[in-house]
């Protein structure tokens, strides 16, 4: 069994770690891909070897990507050709398509265009066979054509020359027309279903980019989540322990390193504490305390307890929770509200 010999592909790009990631993933793909970092360099490569497919990079030393495929072009040796443009430079992308390029692809942040990339090579290696594969077909045509012509002349001699001849001469020259339409309709319906192809892989490759939309969107709302669980368990789990722990009997050197554990803590919250509701902050350390152990089902009495203090000082504590988080004009139940922040 004959392996089939994989595609050959140039990359011309000045940012190598770029390049090389690009040439690991069009090899997992199957293609064999060589990289030139620089324009001239790359015209070389190409001049001494056989590629199917140029990637070419716009912005590169020397040689631009669209002074790449502008010289290919002139000379008639443009391959099937990608062009690898910034963000910004769409109106390069457009004077490259002009040029003869069969497609281009904008760089973004996230590596997007690594990952299509295997499927535009696809397409426009599909579009270079079907262009191939008509220009074949309309070859065949005029040649069948011109048989004909010269069929059709040599009969027309043979009329003048013998009568005869003229019912076989009428039957050669139907023969011959309606191996030309076949072949016409075998040409149409073959561009037909390139056509239906081309559509069809365009329509998965917009299938796969709203796809990738989602996945960001999602991992973006998993980081904020996270974020504000992070926060919001400093905040209630710890703040309030070192809060009670400062008031209590400890050394200076045990306060001073109370003050820096309670400092640090602070610092790593706080980038993250600004994405959370700025209402639920304003509470004090030992609102905070009263706000996490209503939350988990405790009465006046028992937070009292547990604080040494009266219960009239937790229900003052309930009330400026309450004003704080904007609940005095409210019918709702605290502990169900606060239950309900850490969602």
């Amino acid at each position: 069994m004959t392996l089939l010999k994989p595609i050959r592909i140039l990359y011309m790009e000045d940012d190598e770690g770029l390049a090389r990631l690009m040439q690991r993933k069009m090899q997992r793909e199957g293609f064999e891909v060589d990289l030139a970092y620089d324009g001239k360099k790359g015209l070389a490569m190409f001049e001494a070897h056989s590629y199917e497919v140029l990637l070419v990079d716009h912005r590169m030393p020397g040689y631009s990507g669209l002074d790449v495929i502008r010289q290919l072009s002139a000379n008639g040796k443009l391959p099937p050709t990608v062009m690898v443009t910034g963000a910004g430079d769409e109106t390069i992308a457009v004077e490259a398509l002009k040029l003869g390029a069969g497609e281009y692809l904008v760089k973004d942040a996230e590596g997007g265009y690594l990952e299509l990339m295997p499927v535009v090579v696809e397409k426009i290696l599909n579009q270079k066979r079907l262009v191939d594969a008509k220009e074949k077909a309309e070859l065949e045509i005029k040649q069948a054509y011109l048989n004909l012509e010269k069929l059709v002349y040599q009969r027309t001699e043979e009329l003048l020359q013998a009568n005869h001849a003229l019912k076989k001469e009428n039957n050669e020259r139907k023969r011959a027309e309606k191996l030309l339409r076949e072949a016409h309709e075998n040409l149409e319906c073959l561009v037909q279903e390139r056509t239906e192809e081309l559509e069809s892989k365009t329509a998965h490759l917009e299938e796969l980019n709203v796809a990738l939309n989602v996945l960001l969107k999602k991992r973006e709302d998993d980081r904020q989540d996270l974020e504000k669980n992070f926060v919001y368990n400093i905040k209630t789990l710890i703040l309030p322990h070192l809060e009670k722990l400062k008031s209590s009997q400890l050394s200076p050197g045990q306060k001073i390193f109370i003050e820096i554990l309670e400092a640090n803590l602070h610092q790593i919250a706080s980038p993250m504490a600004r994405k959370l509701s700025s209402a639920y902050f304003n509470l004090t350390p030992t609102e905070i305390r009263v706000a996490s152990l209503i939350k988990q089902d405790n009465t006046t009495k028992e937070i009292a307890e547990i604080f040494n203090v009266s219960e009239s000082a937790i229900i003052y504590h309930r009330h400026n929770i309450r004003k704080k988080l904007g609940l005095n004009q409210k019918k709702l139940n605290l502990k169900t509200y606060l239950q309900s922040l850490q969602h």
